[in-house]
């Protein structure tokens, strides 16, 4: 492993330095919508002080926005067009491409994505022919959905470069962002729970569904993730075309549990970016029965009670910014604002036992662990493990200076984005 020097600008346009140990081996339609813009006119966050444990609050536009009838279609796995029957709770956002893909149970799920709107992805493509397939899905991470994470804009045109899916977007990848079951535009589905082990399924029904709409080989690739077409050497050095999965905070667990379930067969790249990983962290299995004698947990028969419905808050969706003069009152208040109208109440989260699996030695695909130096959720030492022992040698570990846990979305983003472009790049050229 060598410690190489990362340089970057940050939002002032200064050069930074990220520290970056890496070891590299050698081995649709858009849909439209009526318009409802998000108001940029905000208070200021010393102005909300008494709203901070208050549930949540929908702002006028917002709540407009999600009654708005639209026509907009849905594309399943086998390209069946029928009418989109998911909520569109923001309105057009200023053209926020919308896709209702089924899950293999036949559960709605809601993608989104951005079309480019300059041609500053022409020297990007002018580096490698295969550019023009890349593509990436994004996954969310415990309480918030895409909207807010993926998608934050301040202004119609996101001249600050604030959205993830626009600034990828803009340097030609076709990136796509999910909303995990109960999370955003995707309902919960009939049992009300989101589980680890049915999001990696829902992962799998969107890694594939991307695929096949950019990558016209994907189905011809071996079960250990090469195209048949190529031999083993030219596979070593090529740059792979099959979709790259990133995973923010314990979506990243998501993330790294797809890859070791289905691995290079279906990914190009994995990007574990301010994972939640610690191998100290056992989570424990609920008891099977409850005070009745029920069966609630452990099985098909089991019957679990309702899922809660628990209101976010103000106070939830500002806790993640914790650097002061890292993010602006405008963008870290838009945030909230859109939180909150996606995420009026928080998905219930169970059977986190599951994630128990997460082991880095049976990920296979290459790898970029990304994480800002001041995360607190992070635990250091459990960065470094991981770290070490993935199960390929093609990894990167990237550390964002100045930076907490939301460094996507903080004002030294684009050190995020070169770092992660940089990375599913490094066989073709930057």
């Amino acid at each position: 492993m060598a410690l190489l020097p990362f340089p970057c600008c940050n939002s002032r346009g200064t050069m930074a330095a990220l520290a970056v140990i890496s070891r590299i081996g050698s081995k649709g339609a858009a849909a439209r919508f009526s318009t409802a813009f998000i108001p940029s006119s905000r208070p200021s966050l010393h102005d909300i002080t008494d709203m901070q444990r208050a549930p949540c609050r929908i702002s006028p536009s917002i709540s407009t926005a999600a009654s708005v009838t639209t026509t907009r279609h849905h594309f399943s796995l086998d390209s069946t067009i029928a009418e989109d029957t998911l909520p569109n709770k923001t309105g057009d956002r200023n053209g926020l491409i919308r896709y209702q893909i089924l899950a293999d149970d036949g559960h709605p799920l809601r993608l989104y994505s951005r079309s480019p709107t300059t041609d500053r992805s022409a020297s990007v493509n002018n580096s490698s022919s295969s550019q023009t397939k890349r593509s990436i899905l994004l996954l969310h991470g415990r309480t918030w959905s895409s909207q807010p994470v993926f998608d934050l804009r301040t202004s119609d045109n996101d001249e600050k470069q604030q959205s993830t899916l626009q600034s990828l977007a803009e340097l030609g990848f076709h990136a796509y962002a999910l909303d995990l079951r109960g999370f955003g535009e995707t309902p919960r589905d009939e049992g009300g729970y989101t589980t680890p082990n049915r999001c990696v399924e829902d992962v799998k029904c969107a890694i594939d569904w991307i695929a096949r709409r950019h990558d016209e080989n994907y189905d011809k690739y071996g079960d250990d993730g090469n195209n048949e077409t190529l031999n083993a050497a030219e596979s070593s050095i090529a740059m792979s075309t099959k979709p790259a999965l990133l995973g923010w905070s314990q979506g990243a667990l998501v993330a790294q549990m797809y890859a070791q379930k289905h691995g290079p067969a279906t990914l190009s790249d994995l990007v574990l970016f301010g994972t939640i990983y610690d191998p100290r962290v056992i989570y424990p299995r609920k008891p099977l029965f409850d005070e009745n004698g029920q069966l609630i947990s452990g099985g098909k028969d089991a019957v679990k009670p309702p899922a809660p419905e628990v209101l976010n808050t103000v106070a939830a969706s500002l806790e993640d910014f914790t650097l002061p003069g890292t993010i602006c009152d405008e963008a870290a208040l838009e945030f909230s604002s859109v939180a909150l109208a996606v995420d009026t109440v928080k998905a219930a989260w169970d059977e986190l036992h599951e994630f128990n699996v997460c082991n880095p030695a049976l990920v296979h695909v290459p790898t970029l662990v990304i994480v800002g130096a001041q995360d607190p959720y992070v635990k250091w030492d459990a960065q470094r493990e991981l770290f070490e022992r993935l199960g390929n040698e093609d990894k990167s570990m990237c550390v964002l200076p100045a930076c907490d846990h939301a460094a996507h979305i903080l004002k030294a983003r684009k050190m995020f984005i070169r770092s992660v472009v940089g990375f599913l790049l490094r066989k073709a050229g930057f």
